[in-house]
C-alpha cells in the first residue's frame, strides 16, 4: 500500500511538470492552494451579454458562450463548489469592481462590496475605478469590505503613510504567503486622490517591498491593478514576486504566463513568476492552483508548480440564494427606473474598424437633443456595445455608467480643429482624419472647417473639465444627465440603428 501511495503521489507530480524526486528517510510534505480570482468587474452583479464578434480574433470572440454569462450570485454558487471539491482554496479581486452599470452609478461600490462579501472573497484590492468616488465614498468601501484590502502604493500627501495595508501574510499548513497589492499610476487625478492621496510609482514600490516580504514569507503574490504589460516589466525587473494575478487591461490570458528569472536553481522550485488575468466583466472565474513543498530538512516551503485556466460562469449554474438576495435588495429600489424599456435596436452597436457605432450613437443623439451643430465625446466614456433588440435603460446605464452632465460651448474653427488634434474624440457633425500625427482633414456639416467661424458645441463635462478648462474655453453646464439625454432620444426614435459612416478616421487606437 505505501508503494501504491507513493506511485500515485509521482504520477500526480509529474502531471504537473514537476520533477521526480529524491528518496529520502524523511519524506517531504506537498500542499496545494487554489486561488479563485477575478479582475475589473465594473458593475456586472447580473448576468450579461456580448455582441457577435466582427473579428474571430477579439478576446470576446474566444469565449465558448457570450450570451446570458456571469453575474455574481452564480459566481458564488461555483465558488462554493471549488471549495468543496479542492479544499484550501481562496477567493482574490484585483479591483475595478465599480463603475460599469447601474449598480454603480446609483450605489457608488457598495452593491458590489456587499455581494463580494457575501460571497466570501478572502483577500483584494483596489482599481482606478474605486478612486472615481469622493475619497469619503472610497474609504468606506475599504471599511465595508469584510476581507483585507492591501495596497502598497497609496499613501495619504500629506503624512506619507500608507492608507491601506500593504500587505498581508497569510499562514495555511505552515507555509507563510505574503499578498501585496499595486495600484496604477493613471489613478492620479481620480476623484479622491484629488482629496490628498499619492500614488507612489508601482515598480520602485515593488523593488522596496518585494525584499521584506521574502524574509517574511515562503511565497509572495501580488495583486495587481497595473496592466499586464507593466505585469510582465515587474517579473523581469523585481526578482522574488511568484505569481501576479493581474487586472486593468482586461487580458484574457486562458492559461497562466510564465516569465522566468534565470537559470533554474533547485528542482523543487519554479524561478521566475507565473502571471495569470480573468479578462472582464466576471464572465469567466479564473482558477489558478499551486503547490508547495516543504523540505524536511529546513523546513522551508518553496513555490513548486503551478495549473491554471479560466472557468466560464454559464447560465446552466444557479445561482446561490444568499448571494441573489444581497443583488436583490439592491436591485428592487431602481429597478422602476431602470427597467424601463427605451427602444430598439436594429443590430449591435459595436466597433468595425475606426468606426464605433456606441460612440456614434452618444454624439448623434447629444447633438440632436441639445440642438448643436456638433458633438465631441471623449474616448473611453462610452464602457459596453449596445445589443440587438430591446434596450432598457439599465442596458444604455452599462454603456454610460459615469454621472456625466452636458455642456454646451462656443469655440472658433481653430479651436474646435486644436481640441481635435488634442483628443481625436467621436463626433457628430463632423467628420475628420487624423493621420501622422495631424488633422489632415476636417469638416463640419459637410463643409470645410473655418478657422475664423464660431461653432456651438455640446460634449459631456468631463470632457469640459479635462480638456476645455485648460484651454481657457468658456462653457455652460445644463445639468442634464448624459444617461438622460441619451434616453430621451431612444424614447423619441423607437428604433435606431448602427451608424457605420466613416466620421472619424485614426491611424491609432491608442487613446
Amino acid at each position: 500500500m505505501r508503494f501504491v501511495k507513493c506511485l500515485l503521489i509521482a504520477t500526480w507530480l509529474i502531471g504537473w511538470g514537476v520533477p521526480s524526486l529524491i528518496a529520502s528517510d524523511a519524506p517531504p510534505r506537498y500542499w496545494k492552494l487554489t486561488i479563485l480570482h477575478t479582475n475589473d468587474t465594473h458593475g456586472n452583479l447580473l448576468p450579461f451579454n456580448y455582441p457577435d464578434p466582427p473579428d474571430p480574433n477579439t478576446q470576446e470572440a474566444q469565449l465558448a458562450l457570450r450570451r446570458n454569462i456571469g453575474g455574481i450570485a452564480r459566481r458564488a454558487t461555483l465558488v462554493r463548489q471549488l471549495r468543496k471539491a479542492f479544499g484550501t482554496t481562496w477567493v482574490a479581486d484585483v479591483g475595478d469592481f465599480c463603475d460599469g452599470t447601474a449598480f454603480s452609478v446609483e450605489y457608488r461600490g457598495e452593491a458590489d462590496v456587499s455581494a463580494m462579501n457575501a460571497l466570501g472573497y478572502t483577500i483584494g484590492t483596489h482599481g482606478n475605478h474605486e478612486f472615481n468616488n469622493p475619497r469619503a465614498q472610497w474609504q468606506k468601501l475599504v471599511q465595508m469590505a469584510r476581507y483585507p484590502v492591501v495596497c502598497a502604493n497609496v499613501v495619504d500627501a500629506t503624512t506619507r503613510q500608507p492608507l491601506l495595508k500593504p500587505y498581508e501574510v497569510l499562514q495555511v499548513e505552515g507555509a507563510r504567503i505574503a499578498v501585496f497589492g499595486l495600484l496604477t499610476e493613471s489613478t492620479r487625478g481620480y476623484p479622491a486622490t484629488r482629496e490628498g492621496i499619492e500614488i507612489l510609482d508601482a515598480v520602485d514600490t515593488a523593488r522596496r517591498v518585494v525584499p521584506q516580504l521574502r524574509q517574511q514569507a515562503d511565497v509572495v503574490i501580488l495583486l495587481s491593478h497595473l496592466g499586464y504589460e507593466v505585469d510582465v516589466q515587474l517579473a523581469r525587473e523585481v526578482p522574488g514576486i511568484d505569481v501576479i494575478i493581474g487586472g486593468h487591461s482586461h487580458t484574457r490570458l486562458a492559461k497562466p504566463d510564465f516569465v522566468p528569472a534565470g537559470e533554474l536553481t533547485s528542482a523543487f522550485q519554479k524561478n521566475g513568476t507565473v502571471i495569470v488575468q480573468a479578462f472582464q466583466w466576471g464572465g469567466e472565474l479564473g482558477k489558478l492552483e499551486v503547490i508547495l513543498r516543504r523540505d524536511p530538512r529546513t523546513g522551508k516551503w518553496t513555490f513548486m508548480g503551478y495549473r491554471g485556466e479560466l472557468l466560464l460562469v454559464s447560465p446552466d449554474i444557479p445561482d446561490d440564494p444568499a448571494v441573489r438576495a444581497v443583488v436583490e435588495r439592491f436591485w428592487k429600489p431602481m429597478e422602476k427606473y431602470y427597467g424601463v424599456v427605451l427602444g430598439e435596436a436594429e443590430d449591435d452597436f459595436t466597433r468595425r474598424g475606426n468606426d464605433d457605432a456606441e460612440y456614434n450613437l452618444v454624439a448623434d443623439a447629444l447633438r440632436e437633443m441639445l440642438g448643436t451643430e456638433a458633438d465631441l465625446e471623449n474616448m473611453g466614456g462610452v464602457r459596453a456595445p449596445i445589443l440587438r433588440g430591446t434596450i432598457t435603460r439599465y442596458d444604455l446605464a452599462k454603456a454610460l455608467p459615469f454621472g456625466n452632465t452636458m455642456v454646451k460651448f462656443r469655440v472658433t474653427g481653430a479651436q474646435l480643429r486644436e481640441l481635435l488634434r488634442r483628443t481625436r474624440p467621436a463626433v457628430s457633425g463632423i467628420r475628420y482624419r487624423y493621420q501622422g500625427g495631424e488633422l489632415v482633414e476636417v469638416t463640419v456639416n459637410g463643409q470645410p472647417l473655418q478657422e475664423d467661424r464660431q461653432y456651438l458645441v455640446s460634449t459631456n463635462s468631463y470632457f469640459a473639465q479635462r480638456y476645455l478648462q485648460p484651454m481657457g474655453i468658456a462653457y455652460e453646464d445644463t445639468g442634464r444627465k448624459r444617461l438622460d439625454v441619451v434616453s430621451d432620444y431612444i424614447l423619441k426614435h423607437k428604433r435606431i440603428r448602427p451608424a457605420y459612416d466613416g466620421r472619424r478616421v485614426v491611424d491609432s487606437t491608442v487613446y
